[in-house]
C-alpha cells in the first residue's frame, strides 16, 4: 500500500521506537495536530511532549485563541505542552542581521529553541508535521532557484542534530488527507492567518502554481515521492564522489587550494557540489553558479562574496574565508551569542547531554570567548599542549582556528565537537564530584537552511 494512501498512526508506527520520549513541533495547525493524535495512538501520550513556538509574527487575539485550542487539544490527548515564546522583534533583528527573509529567520530561530527543549526534556526525537504538499512546494523553489542536484531531494524525512533524531513521518501525506483524518476523530485545529499572506514565496507558490499541478497531474504526489526518494540515493552517491575529490583540495586553516586544471578534469555535477561544500551554508546558489562558470573558463579571475575570496592565478584555485578574529566577553553579553561562520555559543544551566562541557562559572575570572590562534596552549589531563597538536590528534587541520573560551588563567576550553572534533575542558576546570557544576557550555552550527524547512 502506498504511504500516502496509509493514516498517520500507521505510518508513525513504522519511524518511530517503541520506547524513549517524543517530542512534537506542534503548532496547532491541521498538520501537527494530525502528527499529535497520530503519535498519541501509537505510543504512551505521558511519553510525548508537544512544543508550541511562538514567533511573535500574528496579532495577539489570535495567538491567545490559538493557544487556548491547542492546550484543549493537548489535554484531551494527555501529553504535555509547552510555549516557547522567541520574545518579541527576536526574528525581525535576525532577519536584518542575516539579509535573509523572515521566513527563513523565523525557521532559524524555532529549530534552536526546539532542539534544546527537547534536551530539556530527555526527548532523543523530535517529529514534525511537514506534508507532502510542503514537499512539492520545497521541490519547486529550489528547482526554480538552481538549487543543488543533491537539494532535489527535497526535505528529508531524517536527520541528525546535536545528538537529537528529528523525523517527518507525514512528509508523504497530503495536507486533505491529515484534516480528513481530524475530521473522522471529531478535531478542530487553528488556522495561521499568516498561511493567506502573498509577502511569502511559499504561499504564492502555493496560491497561484501547486493548486494546477495537482490538477494537472492525478498522480503527482505518488510521482514527488518516488522522485524525491531517487535523488536521495543520488545524493548519496553523489557525496562519495565529492568526497572522494575533496582529497585533492589543499585545505589549511581557513584557505583551501586546488589545481585548476585537476578541477576541470572532474564531471561538471562533482565540480559544483565540491564548490557548494567549499563555500558552506552562507553562500547562494547564484554565487556558486558565478564562480563555476569563472573556473571553466580557464581565465585569472578574482571573486568576493561576503566572507568568500576566490583566486586563480597561475592554474591554481585559492579559496579563502576573509573571517575578522572576533572575541566576546561573556559576563557582558549573556547566555547565547550569534557567533561569524554560522556557529551560536551557548551558556545553560541545565542539559541532558552527557557530552556538553559542565564548568563552574562562579570560578572563571573575566571569561571571554575567542578564536584559537597560533601558539595557544591548553593544559589538559594529559599535560600542556599546543592547541594545533590537540586538533591534529583529532584529525582536524592543525591550522584550523576554532573556538575557546579563556579567563584569567589561560585556556579553559576547547570548543572543536562542531567541526568533527571533541570539546576539551582544562585539568584545573573539571570540579571535584561535591562542587556544584553551575553552567554547561557549548558551541553549535546554527539550523542549515537546505535541511531545516
Amino acid at each position: 500500500m502506498n504511504t500516502i494512501e496509509r493514516t498517520p498512526p500507521e505510518v508513525i508506527r513504522t519511524l518511530i521506537d517503541k520506547e524513549g520520549r517524543i517530542a512534537v513541533a506542534f503548532s496547532g495547525g491541521a498538520d501537527s495536530l494530525a502528527l499529535l493524535v497520530g503519535v498519541c495512538e501509537v505510543r504512551d501520550p505521558e511519553d510525548i511532549v508537544a512544543l508550541y513556538v511562538n514567533h511573535r509574527l500574528r496579532p495577539e487575539e489570535e495567538l491567545e485563541a490559538e493557544l487556548v485550542l491547542n492546550r484543549k487539544n493537548a489535554e484531551r490527548l494527555g501529553v504535555v505542552f509547552e510555549v516557547l515564546d522567541l520574545g518579541p522583534g527576536s526574528v525581525e533583528d535576525l532577519a536584518k542581521e542575516r539579509k535573509k527573509g523572515v521566513e527563513e529567520a523565523a525557521r532559524t530561530l524555532r529549530y534552536q529553541v526546539l532542539l534544546r527543549a527537547c534536551k530539556m526534556h530527555g526527548c532523543s526525537t523530535l517529529l514534525t508535521g511537514h506534508n507532502a504538499d510542503d514537499q512539492l512546494e520545497t521541490l519547486l523553489r529550489r528547482l526554480f532557484t538552481a538549487g543543488s542536484l543533491s537539494s532535489l531531494q527535497g526535505i528529508r524525512s531524517r536527520l541528525e542534530q546535536d545528538g537529537i533524531t528529528i523525523l517527518r513521518p507525514v512528509l508523504n501525506c497530503p495536507h486533505k488527507d491529515l484534516e480528513a483524518y481530524l475530521v473522522e476523530g471529531g478535531w478542530a485545529w487553528s488556522e495561521d492567518s499568516t498561511n493567506k499572506a502573498e509577502t511569502y514565496q511559499r504561499n504564492l507558490l502555493r496560491r497561484r502554481m501547486t493548486g494546477d499541478l495537482l490538477s494537472i497531474f492525478e498522480g503527482a504526489y505518488t510521482a514527488l515521492e518516488v522522485q524525491t526518494g531517487r535523488f536521495a540515493d543520488l545524493a548519496v552517491f553523489l557525496e562519495s564522489s565529492v568526497e572522494k575529490a575533496f582529497e585533492g583540495v589543499d585545505v589549511r586553516g581557513d584557505e583551501a587550494s586546488f589545481s585548476l586544471s585537476w578541477f576541470q578534469l572532474l564531471p561538471s555535477t562533482v565540480q559544483e557540489l565540491l564548490l557548494f561544500r567549499l563555500a558552506g551554508a552562507d553562500s547562494s546558489s547564484a554565487f556558486i553558479a558565478n564562480v563555476h562558470r569563472a573556473l571553466k573558463a580557464d581565465k585569472h579571475a578574482t571573486m568576493e562574496s561576503g566572507s568568500h575570496r576566490i583566486e586563480v592565478h597561475r592554474g591554481v584555485v585559492t579559496w579563502k574565508r576573509n573571517e575578522e578574529p572576533w572575541s566576546y566577553a561573556i559576563e557582558a553579553i549573556g547566555d547565547e551569542i550569534v557567533l561569524p561562520g554560522n556557529l551560536v555559543f551557548r551558556r545553560e544551566t541545565e542539559n541532558r547531554d552527557s557530552t556538553l562541557l559542565r564548568i563552574d562559572g562562579t570560578v572563571l575570572e573575566n571569561p571571554v570567548l575567542r578564536l584559537s590562534r597560533d601558539g595557544d596552549e591548553f593544559a589538559g589531563e594529559g599535560g600542556t599542549a599546543n592547541v594545533a597538536k590537540i586538533l591534529s590528534s583529532q584529525g582536524l587541520p592543525p591550522a584550523l582556528r576554532v573556538p575557546v573560551l579563556v579567563d584569567r588563567s589561560g585556556i579553559v576550553a576547547i570548543f572543536a565537537r562542531v567541526y568533527g572534533g571533541r570539546d576539551r575542558l582544562a585539568k584545573r576546570f573539571k570540579a571535584p564530584l561535591a562542587r556544584r557544576l553551575t553552567n554547561i557550555y557549548s558551541v553549535s552550527r546554527r539550523i542549515d537552511d537546505e535541511i531545516y524547512e
